[in-house]
């Protein structure tokens, strides 16, 4: 029997956005982003994204600045992306999937 590798402990998010690479605009919940007051104008690429049916698509998220792979409007991110979970399984798979240690 074949073991699976073990996989790495992640200790920092910094250069990664693994989990950002592959969610193309942020997962709010109905009605979040008005009680998180996000500005109307960052919201408008969510919106294009979203009506042209790209939402579902493996792309990275359109509040993801690629270059320092960190998140434009980090301080207005959605609940799901606050509860994601540095070295969890998810964060572990989603690093592995992109090819990075």
């Amino acid at each position: 029997m074949h073991e699976r590798p073990l996989l790495p402990v992640v200790q920092s998010c910094d250069h990664c956005a693994a989990c950002c690479i592959r969610t193309p605009v942020p997962p709010f919940q109905p009605g979040e982003e008005e009680a998180l007051n996000v500005p109307a104008e960052w919201l408008e690429a969510v919106h294009l994204r979203i009506a042209a049916d790209q939402h579902f698509d493996l792309i990275p998220c359109v509040w993801l600045d690629i270059e320092s792979r960190r998140c434009s409007h980090y301080d207005f991110r959605p609940q799901a992306c606050r509860d994601f979970e540095i070295n969890s399984d998810l964060c572990r798979l989603s690093r592995w999937d992109e090819g990075l240690d």
